[in-house]
């Protein structure tokens, strides 16, 4: 092969590598189309356990939720402090976007930047690290991102938050059930501002469940 046959083609395979590495979608990349891509829940049963520390005193409590498709939800408070409640103290409200879903703590270009960190470590497994800054005004901002190097879904995340005369920080953690992403954990500290009083909040996941529908009589309506 002559020189000029050479050089044409060992610039062939630069031009080819170089579409190749242009056309190739970045794990941020991945994370948005792959969270733009899941499917809602729709109607879900699952139980929590919350942990309240305040001041004074720690409160436990076991709640066992009814979310319907469209927000409509009932919750049992189960137990209290290791002890069964029976009945069942029961409330009813609907909000038609769950404060939890892992769509309401997405990372985008429009409100923030985001710097790569490599790799990191999280429950023995390799995850893709990113430090987040919001660069709009708001009282929430993710400041963490940790992606699942597979599926590209945030498997941990981070947050700044402050309101109602209190300002702290948390992690939220995700996870795959039957086919879903679901919040696993929450984690939340926060100081009031006007006293200096501290006060902790964890919630643990459990117990998914996707009926097809759940009954009307649920939520307090006649079936």
């Amino acid at each position: 092969m002559t020189d000029s046959r050479v050089k044409g083609a060992i610039f062939a395979l630069v031009a080819l590598f170089s579409l190749g590495a242009g056309a190739a979608t970045s794990p941020l990349e991945a994370y948005r189309s792959a969270l733009a891509q899941l499917a809602p829940p729709g109607a879900v049963v699952f139980e929590y356990a919350e942990t309240r520390t305040g001041p004074t005193r720690t409160i436990l409590e076991q709640h066992r939720v009814y979310r319907s498709a469209d927000g409509r939800e009932r919750n049992e408070t189960i137990a209290a402090d290791g002890a069964a409640v029976v009945p069942a103290i029961v409330r009813f409200s609907t909000q038609a976007t769950w404060p939890y879903d892992v769509r309401q703590f997405a990372v985008d270009d429009a409100d923030y930047t985001t710097q790569p960190l490599g790799t990191a470590v999280l429950d023995g497994k390799r995850v893709l690290a990113y430090s987040t800054v919001r660069v709009t005004t708001g009282d929430f901002a993710i400041t963490a991102l940790y992606l699942d190097p597979l599926r590209h879904l945030p498997v941990r995340e981070s947050f700044d938050a402050q309101g109602g005369g209190c300002k702290g920080s948390g992690t939220i953690a995700f996870g795959p059930v039957a086919g879903h992403w679901m919040p696993t954990a929450v984690s939340t500290t926060c100081t009031v501002t006007a006293t200096g009083a501290a006060f902790r909040e964890s919630i643990r996941f459990s117990g998914f469940s996707f009926p097809q529908q759940i009954p009307a009589d649920i939520f307090g309506a006649p079936q």
